[in-house]
């Protein structure tokens, strides 16, 4: 009976997982055409929806520089199953003489990085239909790091522009998200780590995926409001915006957004949550959201002197920390039959002080998994290794699937886990 029970478990777990991929493919397909337009472009209004094409897109397209390179974020996985973030830099440069192949990795890639250099190249052929032949190596600046996944996608489109536009980069500020071939920036995954990678980094800026900026206010939850001052964080939704953010030279509106954030920092670190009390700072974030709507970092700190900031974490963010949390008994929660050896105290103390900090924050929807789960871990350290364990550890792993089924019935609550970018 124990086994079956498993098996069902497990089975729901998975339809769960599986619905949850197939909405996010329907959520991933466009509902509208991009606009072609063949204007320029400046400043940061609506003009940063259209995809800019030159008059002379018929003539071939040379290189404006051979060389150039950004900083992109990346995570890896940390033994207790949590990400940890970095910036990396990413070097283009451009060999006349070989044309063939168009696109070489220096680095070990995996399959993810390929495709999403794949669908850069196609997305900058939609302005530059023609250009000349020549091919780009690229080169992470850890060359014995293997990397991997789809959010260095924008990146690279921006990094393959820079290359054809003279343009210089900013390597003061890094960029994450995943690109689609007519130039949509897409949500991706791990961004409290890489946020906290770039402020470990010491980066001024990160640009993330708009579809992601609900997911800013989990990371100021979990890491705290300092966050927001620490560095400065942009939403884009298009290439052509990315390109704009990530350039030295960027348009007048968000230089002086930048440079009045900059003015505030100093006050930020001095008088830490208690300086958006003062009116002269509430004034100044205004002044930077209407220079800079999506200045996100200045929207979180209005949000907050106004007692407006999110109180509570995402779905998405519940359940990724809840289940990292708990990393040190998933063979306890998955396996059938569980590991019959006791645990040690030190660990489960801590994963329990982790879910009850959690249980303040979490999304309401998923406090009932976060209970069950905490349940579940003081049960382990208790009975683990006794002969009377199996059952008692059984009968928790049951609420736990339980509290995971009741997700999977709320369809409001599935789909505020796609947006928030589980």
């Amino acid at each position: 009976m124990k086994t079956f029970l498993n098996a069902v478990g497990y089975a729901r777990k998975r339809a769960f997982l599986c619905a949850i991929a197939i909405a996010l493919v329907i959520l991933a397909s466009p509902s509208s055409r991009t606009t072609i337009n063949a204007d320029g472009i400046a400043g940061s209004g609506d003009q940063y929806k259209l995809i800019v094409i030159p008059a002379y897109q018929n003539r071939q397209k040379h290189y404006g520089r051979l060389e150039n390179s950004i900083r992109g974020l990346l995570v890896y996985k940390l033994a207790d199953g949590r990400l940890a973030g970095i910036s990396e830099e990413l070097i283009a440069s451009v060999d006349l003489r070989k044309p063939s192949p168009p696109i070489l990795f220096v680095n070990q890639v995996g399959s993810d990085v390929r495709i999403a250099a794949k669908i850069a190249a196609r997305a900058i052929r939609l302005r530059y239909p023609e250009i000349e032949p020549g091919c780009i190596r690229f080169s992470f600046s850890d060359q014995y790091q293997s990397v991997d996944g789809n959010s260095v996608g924008c990146a690279l489109a921006v990094l393959m522009l820079s290359l054809l536009e003279n343009t210089r980069l900013d390597r003061r500020m890094a960029i994450t998200g995943a690109i689609t071939g007519d130039w949509r920036v897409r949500a991706i995954g791990g961004l409290e780590a890489k946020i906290h990678g770039a402020i470990q980094d010491g980066l001024k800026a990160v640009v993330i995926p708009q579809a992601n900026a609900r997911n800013v206010s989990d990371v100021m939850l979990l890491d705290g409001p300092q966050t927001a001052w620490q560095i400065e964080i942009f939403s884009v939704r298009v290439l052509q915006q990315a390109m704009a953010m990530m350039r030295r030279n960027k348009p007048h509106d968000v230089s002086d957004a930048m440079l009045l954030f900059d003015s505030l920092k100093s006050r930020f670190r001095k008088q830490g949550v208690a300086a958006i009390e003062n009116p002269a700072v509430i004034k100044r974030l205004k002044q930077i959201t209407a220079l800079a709507p999506n200045d996100l970092s200045a929207q979180y700190l209005l949000a907050l002197s106004k007692g407006k900031a999110p109180a509570k974490l995402s779905i998405g963010a519940s359940m990724y920390e809840a289940f990292a949390d708990i990393q040190f008994y998933r063979d306890y929660l998955w396996k059938d039959p569980p590991p019959n050896t006791p645990l040690l105290h030190a660990p489960i103390r801590d994963s329990l002080r982790r879910l009850n900090r959690l249980e303040r924050i979490v999304s309401p929807r998923c406090l009932s998994l976060v209970e069950a789960l905490s349940r579940f871990v003081h049960t382990c350290g208790t009975w683990a290794g006794t002969p009377a364990g199996p059952e008692h550890i059984d009968a928790r792993h049951n609420d736990v699937m339980t509290a995971l089924d009741r997700l999977d019935s709320d369809k409001q609550a599935v789909d505020r886990m796609m947006r928030s970018g589980f």
